[in-house]
């Protein structure tokens, strides 16, 4: 058996197992019973109607353990199941992903099936896309390169990422493919796709700016100014259209307090909380047997992107320049919003892990 065919095998069994855990093990997380609703709301539905059909479909589909969870096990989310209205005043968090909420209206239209299918079938093909990329880019490599891929990908929480019914599987499909760009030399496309990620979630806009270093480093003063105008007017366009509740809104009630409705939130901006909520945080998450390998794996990836950066001749700085952006992206993120969470941060992760690893590999190859 040749080598080309053992590796197409791999990638295969590895697609099938993908599959295995993402399709015939049905999940349901709370953020995809907002998404339904935005999703929904593009059809020409009102608040009331969009906050019946998605509880409706979820108890149609859920088992009664899994809805009586999603819908009742905090003060919370009894009041986003019981209340429209405040069910509505959270609903700019999931409807200022507006590319997403696009997407999961086209696939459900399309498609003729319904919104929670649709959600699968986007992170499902998302992940799918990006396994394959990545094996592409290394295909040609040492086959113990390209083996290596696979227990990078589970990792980086590849399996959790496949279930989960949220954008993150397809913000690291698109981060992955940026990426890839990027080190092909075709920085216009990269520039865009990130720029197209500030549709899926806006904290992204901190990436794109980070990779728009590389027209600083080129003298390219007048593009930089452009291309960054540019993502600002995006990010601002849409926060606006979409009613976005803010920084300070999304991280209160995300790390301190949860409201039970967003109708009169209004918190207190307090920079001594911003801190001493960053140190608690990474306090905790350092003391966790599970969480503690996304603070182990940021440091790990910057550390390695650091030190290649450091001693790459300066032909091959720049491919070395692209995984340190992403790793350093996900730092920079991590600090502004400590989310307990790997599935905000696995796409910079698995962007970064992926690129230095191809571009590691290209150069022992060379």
């Amino acid at each position: 058996m040749s080598n080309k065919i053992f590796k197409l095998i791999v990638l295969l069994g590895f697609l099938l197992f993908l599959h295995d855990k993402s399709f015939k093990e049905s999940y349901y997380n709370y953020d995809s019973i907002p998404y339904v609703a935005s999703a929904y709301m593009l059809a020409g539905n009102d608040i009331e109607s969009s906050h019946r059909y998605a509880w409706d479909l979820l108890k149609k589909r859920a088992h009664p353990a899994v809805f009586n969870d999603l819908c009742c096990n905090s003060s919370y989310r009894k009041s986003m199941h019981q209340n429209p209205q405040a069910f509505g005043s959270h609903l700019p968090s999931y409807r200022t992903k507006s590319l997403y909420i696009l997407l999961i209206r086209l696939v459900t239209d399309f498609l003729g099936t319904d919104e929670f299918n649709a959600l699968q079938i986007i992170t499902f093909s998302s992940v799918v896309l990006m396994t394959v990329l990545t094996a592409c880019l290394v295909f040609n490599r040492d086959i113990l390169i390209y083996l290596s891929i696979f227990p990078l990908l589970f990792l980086m929480q590849i399996i959790p990422l496949t279930r989960l019914l949220t954008p993150d599987g397809l913000i690291a499909f698109m981060m992955v493919l940026s990426g890839v760009f990027f080190l092909k030399g075709s920085r216009l496309a990269g520039y865009s796709i990130l720029l197209t990620t500030i549709l899926i979630r806006q904290t992204n806009i901190i990436l794109y700016a980070l990779f728009l270093l590389f027209e600083l480093r080129n003298r390219n003063q007048l593009r930089f100014w452009l291309l960054l105008s540019i993502g600002l007017l995006v990010y601002f366009m849409n926060s606006s259209h979409f009613d976005s509740l803010g920084y300070w809104k999304t991280y209160y009630s995300s790390l301190i307090s949860m409201p039970d409705t967003f109708i009169g939130f209004e918190p207190t901006l307090k920079f001594s909380l911003l801190i001493t909520t960053l140190i608690g945080k990474l306090d905790w998450m350092l003391g966790n047997a599970e969480l503690n390998r996304l603070i182990s794996l940021m440091l790990l990836l910057f550390v390695i992107c650091l030190y290649k950066a450091k001693k790459s001749a300066e032909k091959d700085l720049d491919d070395f320049l692209i995984p340190l952006f992403f790793v350093t992206g996900s730092l920079i993120s991590y600090i502004l919003i400590p989310f307990p969470d790997f599935r905000i941060y696995a796409g910079y992760l698995m962007a970064s892990a992926i690129t230095l690893l191809a571009k590691y590999s290209q150069s022992n190859r060379t």
